[in-house]
């Protein structure tokens, strides 16, 4: 796949008119060519990077990439494919039903992982990763891994990102001081995406159904009363 700007200052890109998620409305919409680098002054000066303003067609804001230069030729600059947003949206987790310690670790993850510290974000993940486990008990992490077990095959994760993954969450030898295994960007979103799942599962399912159901019950004892009130007989002293 050949991304390049051609001598006319034309951005080229093969499926440029695949939809994106835009960081300002999260809209999943095309982005529209707004602005790109004059060819000459490139030429002149050489950057390592040049940068590219797109245009969201749902909410109208500019978006910008910024993409790494690979070769200068005579009729075109050619990029490397992978552009990388400037902006970035904030990812969000409900974090106020989790145990203090374990929130304050993924509170960090996500915020590693806005910024593009996809490193950072990996090793976040494996002390909330902890702190859950210190949290649960060790008689539960069992059950935590057949969760996260579960969310590969729903969710269809191949062996080698799901080894990653695995690997990043629960392996022990992490826990002796080991460093966690370097990930990509693809392997930083399905980690990102297996650790929400599973604080859901953990912390906020549960929490959310006993909420529930005590809502419920208390309106079907309310129900109740009200129901034995109406059938009471009126006595002659009311009268």
């Amino acid at each position: 796949m050949t991304v390049f700007i051609d001598s006319h200052s034309r951005f080229h890109r093969p499926g440029a008119d695949a939809a994106i998620e835009c960081p300002h409305c999260a809209a999943i919409a095309h982005m529209t060519m707004s602005a790109t680098p004059d060819f000459t002054a490139l030429r002149i000066k050489r950057p390592s990077e040049v940068g590219l303003v797109l245009q969201c067609d749902a909410c109208r804001a500019p978006v910008f990439f910024r993409y790494r230069v690979k070769a200068w030729r005579e009729d075109r600059i050619e990029l490397h494919p992978g552009g990388h947003e400037v902006e970035r949206r904030p990812e969000r987790f409900k974090l106020n039903y989790l145990p203090d310690t374990v929130a304050a670790c993924f509170k960090d993850a996500l915020g590693c992982y806005s910024a593009g510290l996809i490193q950072a974000f990996a090793t976040m993940c494996r002390l909330t990763a902890q702190a859950t486990f210190q949290d649960l008990g060790e008689g539960k992490k069992l059950r935590v891994f057949d969760q996260v077990a579960e969310i590969k095959e729903i969710g269809g994760i191949d062996e080698a990102t799901f080894n990653i993954v695995r690997r990043v969450i629960f392996d022990s030898e992490l826990e002796k001081g080991a460093m966690t295994p370097s990930i990509d960007r693809v392997q930083a979103a399905v980690l990102l995406e297996t650790m929400k799942d599973m604080l859901h599962q953990v912390y906020i399912r549960g929490n959310k159904l006993r909420q529930a159901l005590r809502m419920r019950q208390y309106f079907a004892e309310q129900e109740e009363l009200s129901s034995e009130d109406s059938t009471q007989p009126i006595s002659a002293n009311s009268r």
